[in-house]
């Protein structure tokens, strides 16, 4: 079978895929129709052979990249100016994401795309939520700074990393393809089919707390690790690193029967996460517009609102199993009056409060990995 052939048989296969998937679909639960797979049929064959006239362009790279791009956008909806808007997304996004990205890159290959040029990222910035209630149960944000990066987010069903390329719009997840590691989880690469290129990322860790999260990738990648419907009272965890030092730790913690508990009731989450302080010594209040002084200095600090809301800053945070123990140093902070933006120190006897985390084995396992790797705590105008 020649090269042409084989993309001629790939197309065809995926067309008799969609007809058999309709047929077998009750029609009370069928989002796309015979219409829409005629076009879809169409799209493809257009685009093979728009990539069969690539070569009378000057510039090949440039011309099938076009190509890629427009059938990115042929595919994204059922044009249609009449659809429920859940189902504005075509096959691309909607069911056939895999399949309709290998046809359109084995394609590309066969008509001479190349691999784009290399991306590096250094790894300074991580945002991982892990959120076991939710269709987008593990997803982390790679990057340099908080707008140079990549976001990856499991798929739940086939148990594979997607690439997610508009981070902040809908959730629309790519293929990722050839994930792997070099040098002990020094760095891992991975290429993707985007709307338009063909491009290699490779992530490089910076600090030991980053190949952690790298070696954790790698063990979901392809596994059925987070696949099991989770406990009623699993809880959703969201962690931010920058420059291996923890920045924020949350935790939102489930009852038995799957309702949230209060952050006021005892058994709530945890809430830690870095606060900044003006001259005066007064936290900044992101809910505050009126002008102050000049941001000094900023604090690891841990909300506990059980009954008030209050601050304490944090001495220690450590991890065995699936207990975490917070330490706080001997000031409480608190709102001077209700509706009022000052906050007051007042001194206190050290406190010890102890979270259980209730999930995954895996998720136990990271956190005692990951946490004890992890930088020190020191501001960053000390």
């Amino acid at each position: 079978m020649t090269p042409i052939e084989s993309i001629q048989a790939a197309k065809e296969k995926i067309i008799r895929q969609l007809y058999a998937d309709l047929e077998a679909t009750p029609e009370s639960e069928r989002f796309f129709n015979a219409g829409n797979i005629r076009d879809c049929e169409k799209d493809l064959d257009h685009y093979i052979h728009l990539l069969s006239k690539a070569h009378e362009s000057k510039n090949l790279q440039k011309e099938i990249s076009k190509h890629i791009k427009w059938i990115f956008q042929s595919l994204a909806t059922f044009k249609s100016g009449d659809e429920s808007p859940e189902f504005l997304w075509g096959f691309i996004y909607n069911g056939y994401t895999k399949e309709l990205t290998d046809f359109i890159l084995q394609a590309a290959f066969t008509f001479g795309l190349e691999k784009g040029k290399l991306k590096t990222i250094k790894s300074n910035i991580f945002h991982l939520t892990h959120h076991p209630h939710s269709f987008d149960t593990f997803s982390i944000y790679i990057g340099s700074t908080p707008n140079s990066g990549v976001v990856l987010q499991l798929n739940r069903r086939t148990g594979c990393f997607e690439y997610n390329e508009n981070p902040h719009g809908d959730s629309y997840g790519l293929p990722v393809f050839n994930l792997k590691s070099h040098d002990d989880c020094e760095a891992l690469s991975f290429e993707v089919l985007t709307a338009g290129a063909y491009k290699t990322f490779l992530l490089k860790a910076q600090r030991p707390v980053d190949r952690v999260l790298f070696k954790a990738i790698l063990q979901l990648h392809q596994s059925e690790v987070l696949k099991p419907q989770p406990r009623p009272d699993y809880c959703k965890i969201e962690l931010e690193l920058e420059k291996g030092v923890l920045t924020n730790l949350s935790t939102l913690h489930y009852d038995s029967d799957n309702h949230i508990i209060n952050m006021f009731t005892e058994g709530t989450g945890i809430k830690a996460f870095v606060k900044e302080l003006d001259a005066t010594g007064a936290f900044q209040n992101s809910n505050n517009a009126a002008p102050h002084p000049a941001i000094v200095s900023e604090k690891f600090v841990l909300v506990y609102a059980v009954p008030k809301w209050k601050y304490y800053e944090i001495d220690s945070l450590t991890i065995h199993e699936d207990i975490v123990t917070i330490t706080t140093k001997t000031k409480q902070f608190e709102y001077e009056a209700e509706g009022v933006f000052n906050v007051v120190s007042s001194d206190i006897t050290s406190k010890t409060l102890v979270y259980e985390l209730k999930s995954y084995p895996f998720m136990i396992t990271l956190l005692n990995e990951l946490l004890p790797s992890r930088e020190m705590f020191k501001s960053r105008f000390e």
